[in-house]
């Protein structure tokens, strides 16, 4: 086997060998070694590491001095039945085919692109042409300081200078949404992404008093929602910044509309509030986008909608656009006074690439891949979360990126945690490490979304007793069990399950069960979940109570005080509403363990309305930086405000549209 070594150092050794090679230009298609492939390799066993979705995929090939004889791919930390049986196919496709542009049936976005670099990788050093990649490796080397340096590159070993009046760095919600209002309004742009393909579409888009929201009597006051998103963050935010989304998330939603997209709006049943008494403002602002016309091949789901951020690719193509892909951020560089004039990015061949702006918008998501940074900045979330639900890629560098420029970031940490990780009984939250010391959640990705714990079913700690109001936001009861032991909790219900839903009527994501009992096709879910061995099912409370490893006699009467107070319609523990408060007294039961599962983090470089990143110094505007969506802060501290749903994908959208427009000089 050939020597590893990491990506750092893979890097800095290819830049030298390469420095001074003109590069023809940067592309967003693939690097095919189907011509190499017909050479002769050295024969051996060839193994490469890299970041998939969730995980690092490790591919290890076997050649003889004509074929490649084996290809096998580990992905067993990425998405059962996703991107596990993507890389499957794919490595017996490439034995096949002898090639590594094999064509897979998968939808693997993310876990794809990356198993591919692996086995371009172990083709390359086959042929004698580079040496091992080993991304686990790069990634435990950056030492547990979380933020470090700016990297010094050279002159020297760049390759390669673009010049361009406005620089996208990253393809996400708020990045596509900027190339496109950009490609619009015909300006001279490059959009540079990370990976090799444009980011995940979170599929809830929360636009407040939209049109249809309006005519069907649901307005409501801009000054009451500006002061509850204060209050979710505890005015740890700028209130000009939420005031901009509430201003302009209409016309984004419009700006949609433009394309063909129809927009459709979710009303909020109006009885999600979150306990008895208690005062959660609920706008009904959740709305679905559907392809239609000429981009109908973008809608996913009729549930879910369009691949948005797929779809304003085609659009800024139309144009004469592209998104240059598999462009990993470096560091941004200034002049002498500060003001900021590009950035450096390595490309998928190890080359430094400098791309001159005299405008950066960074549009690079947060940092919940980042095990350091969740450890230090928000330490909340090892202490609740045992799944990842993340890219793998989301590791903070356009957040450092920007504090090495003298940014100033969020001075806390507000984590998007869902409560839907399903985990064995012996599971606990928290971090574990891999061989090289890289941090990884000990939950199964194949359960990190299982809706049903979104319910506010009975919960209870591993010593069997209740202990928060189940009503609450699905981030609020992971950080109640991260006061708990283990920091994970069991969700009970029993036979009445569908009668249960229904009348718990759930708004947003929360509602995937809902429609799923209207469907009928929840009990063949959870039917499905029992058969996993990770949801029990028993005759008695007594057995559920063994099978999940908690004392009997106190779930026994945990279970005895519950249904005492659901008969009395009045919790007096934890002032559930009465309407939620349903008996468990119809045999089976069910019960299993949850933790939290982490989808992004939602703090990051403080901006002021026009997105602008400010100085940690005196909090003047950085020239020529810009920020939007989860890298980007001054909007939520803490938590994320659940009844305000979608109020992510649509601050990040609005954002990046509404830095465009500031660097256009227009006024909003």
């Amino acid at each position: 086997m050939s020597k590893m070594i990491n990506r750092r150092d893979f890097l800095k050794s290819s830049a030298a060998i390469l420095a001074g090679t003109a590069l023809g230009g940067i592309t967003g298609s693939a690097v095919s070694f189907a011509d190499e492939a017909k050479g002769k390799y050295t024969p051996g066993t060839y193994e490469a590491t890299v970041q998939g979705y969730t995980s690092f995929v490790t591919v290890r090939m076997e050649f003889d001095k004509d074929r490649i004889l084996s290809c096998d791919i580990d992905a067993s930390g990425e998405t059962a039945g996703i991107g596990q049986a993507a890389a499957a196919e794919y490595a017996a496709l490439v034995v096949s085919g002898q090639d590594v542009d094999a064509v897979t049936s998968a939808t693997a976005t993310v876990t794809l692109p990356a198993v591919r670099k692996g086995v371009q990788n172990c083709i390359d050093q086959a042929l004698g042409k580079t040496m091992a990649i080993n991304e686990a490796a790069s990634a435990a080397n950056e030492g547990s300081d979380w933020l470090g340096e700016a990297p010094l590159i050279d002159d020297s070993m760049i390759t390669g200078t673009f010049t361009t009046d406005l620089l996208i760095v990253g393809a996400g919600n708020a990045g596509m949404m900027a190339a496109a209002t950009a490609a619009d309004a015909g300006m001279d742009f490059m959009i540079c992404e990370k990976n090799a393909t444009v980011g995940d579409t979170r599929f809830w888009v929360g636009t407040f008093n939209s049109e249809q929201a309006v005519s069907a009597g649901h307005e409501m006051s801009k000054t009451k929602a500006m002061n509850e998103l204060a209050r979710y963050a505890s005015y740890k935010c700028d209130m000009e910044v939420i005031r901009m989304w509430l201003d302009n998330s209409q016309e984004v939603l419009k700006y949609w509309e433009s394309l063909g997209v129809v927009a459709e709006w979710h009303e909020d049943l109006g009885n999600h509030v979150g306990g008895e008494e208690m005062t959660y403002v609920v706008p009904s602002m959740w709305h679905t986008l559907h392809a239609t016309g000429k981009y109908a091949d973008f809608e996913l789901h009729p549930f879910f909608g369009a691949n948005r951020t797929a779809l304003l690719e085609a659009h800024i193509g139309e144009l004469g656009y592209k998104v240059n892909y598999q462009m990993d951020l470096v560091r941004l560089t200034q002049d002498d006074f500060g003001k900021v004039t590009g950035a450096i990015f390595a490309n998928a061949n190890g080359e430094y690439v400098r791309v001159k702006a005299n405008n950066t918008l960074l549009c690079t998501g947060g940092y919940a891949a980042n095990g350091r940074m969740v450890s230090a900045l928000a330490p909340i979330v090892p202490r609740c979360t045992t799944t990842a639900l993340y890219f793998g890629s989301n590791t903070g560098s356009g957040i450092k990126a920007g504090i090495w420029a003298g940014g100033i970031k969020d001075a806390e940490a507000a984590p998007m945690i869902f409560d839907r990780a399903l985990v064995p009984p012996d599971i606990k939250a928290g971090y574990v490490a891999d061989e090289y010391g890289n941090l990884f959640w000990p939950g199964d990705t194949a359960f990190g979304q299982t809706n049903l714990s979104s319910q506010p079913h009975l919960k209870v700690n591993k010593d069997g007793r209740r202990f928060a109001n189940e009503s609450c936001p699905y981030d609020f009861i992971s950080f109640a069990a991260a006061q708990q032991k283990d920091g994970v909790y069991a969700c009970i219900f029993d036979s009445d399950i569908v009668e249960d839903v229904l009348a718990y009527k759930q708004y947003g994501c929360a509602k995937w069960t809902y429609t799923d009992a209207e469907a009928g096709i929840l009990p063949d879910t959870i039917e499905s979940l029992v058969q996993s061995g990770m949801l029990f099912r028993c005759d008695t409370v007594e057995e559920l109570a063994e099978k999940l490893n908690i004392p009997v006699d106190i779930f026994v009467q945990t279970v005895k005080r519950y249904n005492e107070l659901c008969e009395k319609g009045v919790d007096e523990d934890f002032g559930k509403e009465p309407y939620r408060m349903r008996a468990l007294d119809h045999a089976p039961y069910y019960g299993g363990f949850f933790g939290g599962s982490l989808l992004t983090t939602s703090d990051g470089l403080q901006i002021n309305r026009k997105c602008q990143v400010l100085r940690g110094s005196d909090r003047s505007p950085i020239e020529g930086l810009y920020s939007a969506g989860d890298c980007s802060g001054s909007f939520f501290s803490g938590n994320y405000p659940e009844y305000f749903v979608g109020v992510a994908s649509s601050r990040a959208m609005t954002q990046g549209r509404y830095a465009v427009k500031a660097i256009l000089g227009e006024e909003f």
